[in-house]
């Protein structure tokens, strides 16, 4: 779908689906829109027979009186009727469109769930939380606005239907102005737009602007940039206001006040066919309740169109964050997340990389027909420089990459044979910066599963995370802020390995687990990383040399290619890349 070129039928089409699921509320929502077309058309009569019945010189005066305050009575009816059947009318209309937003939004969090990881790689994620909240009620407000013009158009031409009852030339006059609104509404889309796209793109450029200045305060304090950043945004700020005021310029000139002219013409077309009416058939009476009936059709014509000219602008804002809403939901999945073959409830851990080849970029390979086995509860550290592939090596065992070429297998069976998350129970990851959320300890450790706190706490204990527990009388239930802003980085790994123990994968990685550390607490991570690899078929991602010096086995890949395999003295001796990276580190260490 084109982004640029956003088509109302294609959002209809997408919304449609949506709706049907809420088809009682749709249903019901029409059927008060038709109401209120209907009673709202009705009250010009009542409003004619009344001026009617008092300008009548035939009718007595006590039947007078009885049959006004009769059509009264109706009239005040209809009124309170027409108020709850609007009132009604808005109120399914916006619960429809929640209903729908809801719908999308627990599409796209099942959507988030199904994504290649390469997406969240690529994709900031502010435009992704922003496609899920904010867009996702473009969709809404799109559903909203498109039956608020619906339900304008419905009144329109009952209103017009029942000028044609009262009086066909009045209607005919009438529709001789459908001409002039429409080419109206047509300019005014056509110049307006151009500026309201203006005023969104640099409203977005101001909220960017404000969002980088407050990230980067101290930096521009600390270089003494503040007026600078204020000249700037400024320049933002005058360019906002003055297509701003070019938009609200065209708004007036072609808005309401417009609208009102063609409401006078219209009226002016009514004396004047019922004068030269008059005229034209001597002895012929004027009815003023048809003058004060078509005026007040005239009215109940207007406001509509004026509804329907407020929302064009609002639909033009909602079309765009819903098809924004749409793109994200129509993002390819990645592969076989949750449909395939089941892995094992129970795994040895034997791993064989058989002429593993893969490109993130086609005919640019990241690694290169890549083997290597592992024995179940090995200990392998794999380094290399920058971009070499150790990254990349261990998403393909995590699945969180598709291997093109070569085959991965696990105890023999190969892994894209298994649905991913059924093998992903199997396996265990801790990232260079751990992910914490906001709740407790507790909350960080099980993730949400059921485990008592006795193995709770054992699990903290075996990696060393003693002092987690002990800052205050909660204990278990100390809280962890956003992120885990409140803990040190050390206390943050602490909580990630005492989680992985407490899942008991068979299979773990350690991606430079200690690599923003210091040395003091890279004693403390080094404990609870012997604690959790137990028993496990691990691989450490290494940037410090130091942690996999007693691993069983080091592989060293330069390039995407395999270029030295071994212990750390072996290694020394015959790989060049290992010994430049570790008297590398050693002399850093020295100095």
């Amino acid at each position: 779908m084109d982004k640029k070129n956003i088509k109302k039928s294609t959002l209809l089409k997408l919304t449609i689906p949506r709706i049907k699921k809420e088809k009682k509320l749709f249903l019901v929502t029409v059927l008060f829109c038709i109401l209120s077309a209907l009673v709202s058309a009705s009250t010009p009569f009542i409003t004619k027979n009344i001026i009617d019945i008092i300008g009548s010189t035939t009718t007595p005066d006590s039947e007078k009186v009885l049959t006004i305050i009769i059509l009264i009575i109706i009239y005040f009816v209809l009124v309170i009727l027409l108020f709850f059947v609007r009132y009604l009318f808005q109120y399914f209309n916006n619960l429809t469109g929640m209903k729908i937003e809801k719908t999308l939004r627990e599409e796209a969090m099942v959507k988030i769930n199904h994504l290649p990881v390469d997406y969240y790689s690529l994709e900031p994620d502010g435009k992704i939380v922003a496609k899920i909240t904010s867009d996702s009620n473009g969709v809404r407000v799109f559903y909203v606005t498109m039956m608020s013009i619906f339900n304008a158009l419905i009144n329109v031409s009952v209103v017009y239907a029942s000028i044609i009852i009262m009086e066909p030339m009045l209607g005919l006059i009438i529709l001789g102005l459908v001409p002039f609104i429409v080419v109206w509404v047509t300019l005014y889309r056509k110049f307006s737009h151009k500026f309201f796209v203006r005023v969104r793109e640099i409203s977005s450029r101001i909220t960017g602007k404000l969002n980088e200045d407050i990230t980067g305060a101290l930096i521009v304090q600390s270089f003494t940039q503040e007026d600078k950043i204020i000249d700037e945004y400024d320049e933002l700020v005058k360019d906002h206001c003055h297509n701003t005021r070019i938009t609200a310029g065209i708004n007036n000139t072609f808005g309401f006040e417009l609208l009102s002219l063609l409401k006078r013409i219209a009226e002016i077309s009514l004396l004047m066919y019922l004068g030269f009416t008059s005229l034209d058939f001597m002895g012929a009476t004027i009815s003023l309740g048809l003058i004060g009936a078509i005026v007040e059709n005239l009215d109940k014509m207007v406001n509509p169109i004026n509804t329907i000219f407020n929302n064009l602008n609002e639909l033009e804002d909602s079309m765009v964050g819903a098809m924004r809403c749409y793109d994200f939901i129509a993002e390819i999945n990645d592969t076989n997340i949750f449909e395939g073959k089941e892995a094992p409830s129970v795994i040895t851990g034997d791993i064989d990389f058989k002429n593993v080849s893969f490109s993130y970029i086609e005919n640019t390979k990241v690694l290169k027909d890549f083997s290597y086995s592992v024995k179940s509860g090995q200990t392998i550290g794999i380094v290399g420089h920058t971009g070499s592939g150790k990254s990349t090596l261990m998403n393909l065992l995590m699945c969180y990459n598709d291997y093109q070429e070569g085959d991965i297998l696990i105890d023999g069976v190969k892994l894209n044979e298994y649905n991913k998350a059924s093998i992903r129970r199997h396996m265990g990851i801790v990232l260079q910066t751990p992910a914490l959320f906001e709740g407790t300890i507790r909350s960080n450790i099980t993730m949400g599963n059921s485990y008592t706190d006795d193995e709770i706490l054992n699990a903290i204990r075996s990696v060393g995370g003693e002092r987690l527990i002990n800052k205050d009388d909660l204990m278990l239930d100390s809280k962890v802020s956003f992120r885990g802003e409140n803990l040190s980085l050390g206390e943050k790994q602490l909580i990630s390995f005492a989680r992985i123990l407490l899942r008991d994968p068979k299979i773990l990685i350690l991606d430079e687990a200690t690599a923003n550390i210091d040395s003091e607490t890279e004693s403390t991570i080094q404990h609870a990383m012997n604690a959790v690899i137990k028993g496990r078929t691990t691989f450490i991602i290494a940037h410090r040399l130091s942690t996999i010096k007693n691993v069983d086995d080091i592989i060293v890949l330069d390039h995407g290619t395999l270029v030295g395999r071994g212990d750390h003295n072996s290694l020394y001796k015959t790989c060049d890349i290992y010994k430049d990276m570790y008297d590398s580190q050693f002399k850093n260490i020295q100095e």
